[in-house]
């Protein structure tokens, strides 16, 4: 008396077959995820930036839209510390700065030190998950702040009053930490 209703070879098959099931089904997540943030990041001024700076996270932001805020604002803070440190580099060596050179490149510094500070206010509110309508107004203040004091670096690098080799690097670090600013502060008016 035989206690199968399938041969071996066919149970081999189903098993087979249920477990490359299972396997897409544990591959689709990151896929959903991914997806996820493809379809926020068309929402923000950068959708190719924020979509290259956004998807190595794609697993840890699952489909929240407050986890990918906090991811944007971690990269924006991680660019600008970066920008705060080789501006900083540029300008000690660089020997023959001119007063007014020096003068815009520690403004630079310290706006880039104001914008630290302010993404990391904003970082620390989100990530307590109890905020209400008035605190993300906070965010979005904070986060707002830190763009202005990367336009307010960029003031100081307007007309010639700047060697334009150094003018030139500084104003593509800081284009870029806008950048990666403005695709934060997009992802604030998302949260409700």
């Amino acid at each position: 008396m035989k206690s199968s209703y399938f041969p071996l070879p066919v149970k081999a098959i189903l098993l087979l077959m249920i477990l490359i099931n299972q396997s897409n089904i544990a591959n689709s997540q990151p896929t959903n995820d991914t997806q996820f943030i493809k379809t926020t990041c068309q929402s923000t001024p950068y959708p190719d930036l924020c979509l290259s700076s956004l998807s190595d996270s794609a697993a840890a932001i699952h489909s929240s839209y407050r986890l990918m805020t906090i991811a944007a604002l971690t990269v924006a803070l991680t660019h600008t510390r970066s920008t705060s440190s080789a501006v900083e580099s540029l300008a000690k060596s660089s020997n023959a700065l001119t007063p007014r050179e020096g003068y815009v490149i520690r403004d630079c510094i310290e706006e880039f030190g104001d914008s630290v500070e302010e993404l990391k206010m904003a970082i620390e509110e989100l990530k307590d998950n109890n905020k209400t309508r008035f605190e993300t107004e906070d965010i979005r203040t904070w986060v707002s702040a830190a763009l202005t004091d990367d336009d307010t670096c960029m003031d100081g690098l307007v007309g010639d009053a700047m060697n334009g080799n150094i003018k030139e690097s500084i104003k593509a670090m800081v284009v870029d930490v806008a950048q990666l600013t403005s695709i934060a502060l997009s992802l604030v008016s998302l949260l409700k």
